[in-house]
């Protein structure tokens, strides 16, 4: 039996088609991706400086991922057209903490906004409120504005640094700010002192606030032990395979369109694999004490997703306060650089988005772009496989007991439509 769903809530809209047997258990699924706005053409032909303004129009969540990968991009192919651009550490501590700003906010609206609603739907009782989660991200935003000038959208990142130069009363204001921030994941996220939560997690994964009340969800759907895929993580510069860290590197990224007409989601993979990126990439790797306990226990799961994303919630706080606590206001903003009609070559950019690694790459001649490409996380999340190995969110979607429980699965990669079509 075949059945589509329409996903929404999303950032756009996706389908998912699914392969159920007698029973209603999905045999297979694939997505579709049917909105296509064509953002690398539209780059094509343009001043360089155009796609500060453009690239960050890309997605509403993650405009200053993309910002960020354009600027990085292009200060790569300064570096490699031997014009070395070498912004100041106030300028880097200033793009890093609106970067995982909107990581914060992005993380906190995935929670309340996708997860609740749809998990409720299916236990058949009322979600909590978002509005004082929402009004939370508010408050996130406008700290970031502060250095960023607006959001979405910002355009506020450029090559050699970046346009704002904050002032001492700005930056406590932004700390007060973030103190209301960690206020409420403390109260109502983990019902815990954020001090105490990766040391909890070790010794007793049973947490309670938002997070223990959807993993109490999960629990009742029968979940808990839903969603594995292949158990390949990559976050540059390292990928992990059953269990096993190893380097990994740029070139070893590859992109194709896929054969048929149903989506504009291109398929992603290293070295001809599949992996998954984002949150639980991102902690894993990155040595998080808890989330690779856990890791341990219960491998690439749904639940586990769940709470990486918490757990880096948790993180970020801590890493945005030293940042505003420790920044050099009598540093310069930006530095100078050559003209970009003077530049040729090509460049690559690398953040780490809110839902994993995203790619920039270009090609300049004399300024003008002449190619742009970018690579999202979601497509390698959410793409779909090939004839023989189905892809990171089709592997994890199979073997659920109903299609609606393997939308929600789907759910726990943040999906966004427009990045991944873009």
């Amino acid at each position: 039996m075949i059945t589509h769903e329409l996903i929404e809530r999303i950032e756009g809209e996706a389908q998912l088609d699914f392969s159920l047997d007698d029973a209603g258990r999905v045999l297979d699924a694939s997505t579709r991706f049917v909105h296509f706005r064509g953002m690398e053409r539209i780059l094509e032909g343009r001043d360089a400086l155009d796609a500060l303004a453009i690239t960050p129009r890309v997605c509403g969540i993650c405009g200053h991922s993309h910002l960020l990968a354009t600027v990085s991009m292009l200060e790569n192919l300064y570096a490699h057209a031997g014009q070395s651009v070498t912004p100041t550490p106030k300028a880097h501590a200033i793009r890093r903490i609106t970067q995982q700003s909107e990581v914060l906010q992005n993380h906190l609206k995935w929670l309340y906004l996708v997860m609740f609603p749809q998990s409720r739907a299916l236990l058949g009782i009322e979600a909590p409120s978002p509005m004082q989660a929402l009004s939370i991200c508010a408050k996130i935003n406008s700290m970031t504005a502060l250095l960023s000038g607006q959001w979405p959208h910002s355009s506020y990142a450029m090559v050699g640094g970046v346009t704002c130069d904050p002032t001492y009363s700005e930056i406590m204001r932004a700390l007060a700010l973030l103190e209301e921030v960690a206020a409420f994941v403390t109260h109502h996220v983990v019902s815990m002192p954020l001090e105490a939560w990766e040391e909890h997690i070790v010794e007793r994964p049973i947490v309670e606030g938002a997070l223990g009340a959807l993993l109490g969800d999960f629990e009742a759907l029968g979940l808990l032990e839903s969603g594995h895929s292949h158990g390949r993580l990559l976050a540059l510069p390292a990928r992990m395979v059953d269990g096993v860290r190893y380097d990994a590197s740029l070139d070893a990224i590859e992109e194709e369109a896929h054969s048929d007409e149903g989506t504009y989601a291109k398929r992603v993979r290293y070295a001809g694999k599949f992996y998954e990126t984002g949150p639980l990439a991102r902690t894993v790797l990155g040595n998080r004490a808890g989330i690779n306990a856990l890791w341990r226990r219960y491998g690439d799961s749904a639940p586990l997703r769940i709470v990486a994303r918490i757990d880096e919630i948790v993180s970020i706080l801590g890493e945005i306060r030293a940042l505003l606590q420790t920044l050099d206001l009598s540093q310069s903003s930006c530095v100078e650089v050559a003209p970009f009609g003077s530049i040729s070559g090509t460049g690559v950019g690398i953040v780490e988005a809110p839902r994993g690694l995203l790619l920039h790459r270009a090609t300049l001649q004399r300024g003008i772009i002449t190619r742009y490409d970018i690579i999202t996380p979601t497509q390698w999340n959410l793409g779909n496989g090939t004839a023989t190995h189905s892809g990171i969110a089709q592997q994890a979607m199979r073997g659920a007991t109903s299609s609606a429980k393997a939308a929600l699965i789907f759910r726990t990669f943040d999906v966004c439509s427009v990045c991944t079509t873009h």
